[in-house]
């Protein structure tokens, strides 16, 4: 047989290179069931990725969780308080030091925190730093004046670029202290950690449901998008997809309360009162206090950098 009479029987897909065929499939109509299971996966492998971290016995992971939580909710008010582009940037720096000594990846710690929302905040705030809302003096023009029939044109300002930089930072270091405490620490001893701070059993009850509710429902509708995508042959219109996701929703919406229903009942049937228990109570040790003391004085050197005008 020639080349060309057996290039005609091979189906002309088994020529193509891995990159290739998952290309052409990327652009398929059926992408968005990948897509879709993708996303919800990873939210599942973030809960692993969060207690594999947090069973580590590193700096942050060897501390008691109250005295995390109630030191880096001083760092994120005193941070939201600070108008000191200094204090922000040593701020900023904390969670990074102390996500290095607790074994967390750096650069994959500052990629899921200032890549994201800091910047979008920062994008989103540049508008208001312009001549738009904004007077003062100027710092560089971006259309000059006269352009345009624009007799001041348009520009930035220091003070606008300030403060969408203390947006931006702000913004950033209660997100990097929130997401370092959580990667440091398993959901149940913070939960525990709460409880010994008095905080209200209710609210305890409602995190800790709203946790669980959450991968639960991820697990549901993972197995939805699977069973959908392997019962999928040949392509999809688009109505169709959204006749599918319309009714998948409507479904999971049921199906979690079906389960709510049989959870609570589960519970009352094992004299559930409303108050939730702890497993085990934690005390203090000397690394707690060496954690509060080392906290306090860069507490103090912060306070220190408020006088420092930049």
């Amino acid at each position: 047989m020639s080349n060309v009479e057996w290039d005609r029987t091979i189906p002309q897909w088994l020529f193509k290179s891995q990159e290739e065929s998952s290309e052409d499939h990327f652009y398929s109509k059926t992408h968005f069931l990948r897509r879709t299971m993708k996303n919800i996966a990873g939210v599942i492998e973030n809960e692993l990725y969060s207690e594999n971290y947090a069973g580590q016995d590193n700096f942050l992971q060897m501390i008691d969780p109250r005295i995390k939580t109630c030191t880096f909710l001083i760092f994120m008010i005193f941070g939201g308080m600070s108008g000191s582009m200094v204090v922000l940037t040593m701020l900023s720096a904390i969670p990074l030091i102390y996500a290095k000594l607790s074994g967390l990846s750096v650069k994959s710690f500052f990629k899921r925190i200032w890549l994201i929302i800091p910047l979008a905040v920062f994008l989103v705030s540049l508008p208001g730093a312009s001549s738009l809302l904004i007077q003062g003096p100027p710092l560089f023009y971006l259309v000059p004046p006269g352009a345009f029939g624009s007799k001041e044109g348009l520009y930035f300002c220091a003070g606008g670029l300030k403060t969408a930089f203390r947006l931006m930072f702000r913004t950033g270091i209660s997100l990097s202290f929130a997401f370092l405490l959580l990667l440091t620490t398993r959901w149940a001893d913070f939960t525990s950690g709460l409880r010994a701070m008095h905080f209200p059993s209710m609210m305890i009850s409602i995190l800790n449901m709203a946790y669980r509710y959450i991968f639960l429902l991820a697990e549901i509708a993972q197995g939805i998008m699977q069973a959908r995508y392997l019962r999928t042959v040949g392509t999809l219109k688009s109505s169709d997809n959204r006749h599918f996701m319309a009714n998948s929703a409507a479904h999971l919406f049921v199906k979690g309360h079906f389960i709510s229903e049989e959870i609570y009942e589960a519970m009352c049937c094992r004299c559930y009162t409303g108050e939730a228990m702890a497993s085990s109570a934690s005390k203090f040790d000397p690394k707690d206090i060496v954690f509060l003391l080392i906290n306090f004085i860069i507490f103090l050197f912060l306070l220190a950098g408020e006088h420092v005008k930049l």
